[in-house]
C-alpha cells in the first residue's frame, strides 16, 4: 500500500501560511517525503491573490484598515478573502504514481476526494467538470471564476482551488468555505454589488455548523478510500521550516513579490 502524508497544525500568518505550501512542495518534487495534503487555518482574516492577478484589484487601503495582509500566492486563480474556513494544500511528485497524469486529471482526483470528504459528514456536494462561460469569468474573486472540477452544494461553490505546475510536480491550494460574508468579500475587492457572488455558498448555507475539527477526519478518511492509500500524521520537517522561515522572509513578506503586477 503507498502512503500519503497529511498535517494538520494551528493557525499562521498568511505569509508564513503560504511560504509553508511552498517549502513542502519543494521538498516532495526532491522526493524526500511523500505526496503530503496540509489542512490549515488562519490567525486572522487574510487576503490571497493568484499568481498572474492584478493588485489593483484589491482595496488594500480597506485591507490596511481592517488589518488583513494581502500575499500573492504561487498558484493561479482569484482572490480569496481567507476567514471562515478550512484552507488545503496539496503537493506531489511526478515520479509518484498516484499523481503521474495531466493538470486536469490530478485535479480530479483531489476534487473527488474532496467531494467523498463532504458527502461522509452528510453534506451533499457535486462536482463538475466541465467549464462554464459567463460573465463570471472576468471577477476578481477566486469563488467567481470559471474552475474546472469546481465542487457545489445546492448550485452554489463552496471549493476554489488552484494548482501551479512544476517539471517534477505539483502544488494545489484550495478553501474549503464553512461561512461566507459577501459584503466584505465586496469591500476588499472594490466591488460595490452584493448580487454578484449569489454564485458563492458555504456549508454553513444548507444548516451546517461545521468546524475545522470536524472536517479533519472525514477528509483523511476520503483521500485514503478515494486513493487507496494509507494516510500518516506527521508535522513539517526541519527542511521544510527552515525553508519556509527563508520563504516568508525573502518572498512572500515583500512588497516586490505581492505587487508583482
Amino acid at each position: 500500500m503507498q502512503f500519503i502524508r497529511i498535517i494538520t497544525h494551528g493557525p499562521h500568518h498568511a505569509f508564513f501560511n503560504m511560504a509553508l505550501d511552498e517549502a513542502i512542495s519543494e521538498s516532495v518534487r526532491q522526493n524526500l517525503f511523500p505526496p503530503t495534503l496540509r489542512l490549515y487555518q488562519w490567525n486572522k482574516p487574510s487576503v490571497t491573490i493568484g499568481y498572474f492577478q492584478k493588485i489593483s484589484e484589491i482595496n488594500i487601503n480597506y485591507c490596511s484598515k481592517k488589518g488583513y495582509p494581502v500575499v500573492r500566492r504561487a498558484t493561479g486563480g482569484r482572490a480569496i478573502l481567507h476567514d471562515m474556513e478550512l484552507t488545503y494544500s496539496f503537493s506531489s511528485s511526478k515520479k509518484s504514481s498516484l499523481f503521474n497524469g495531466s493538470l486536469l486529471e490530478n485535479y480530479a482526483v483531489i476534487s473527488n476526494a474532496l467531494v467523498r470528504g463532504l458527502n461522509l459528514i452528510g453534506i451533499n456536494s457535486h462536482i463538475s467538470f466541465v467549464k462554464k462561460g459567463g460573465d463570471s469569468r472576468r471577477n476578481s474573486a477566486c469563488f467567481k471564476s470559471v474552475s474546472y472540477g469546481e465542487v457545489s452544494v445546492d448550485g452554489r461553490k463552496v471549493i476554489g482551488s488552484a494548482q501551479k505546475r512544476y517539471h517534477d510536480g505539483f502544488l494545489q491550494q484550495g478553501s474549503i468555505m464553512l461561512n461566507f460574508h459577501a459584503q466584505e468579500l465586496c469591500n476588499v475587492l472594490n466591488e460595490n454589488n452584493e448580487e454578484d457572488f449569489n454564485e458563492i455558498g458555504s456549508i454553513s448555507n444548507i444548516g451546517k455548523e461545521i468546524t475545522f475539527g470536524d472536517l479533519k477526519n472525514p477528509l483523511k478518511e476520503a483521500f485514503e478510500k478515494e486513493l487507496n492509500v494509507k494516510l500518516i500524521s506527521d508535522g513539517p520537517s526541519k527542511f521544510e521550516l527552515t525553508l519556509a522561515k527563508e520563504l516568508e522572509e525573502k518572498k512572500y513578506s515583500t512588497h516586490e513579490w505581492n505587487f508583482l503586477y
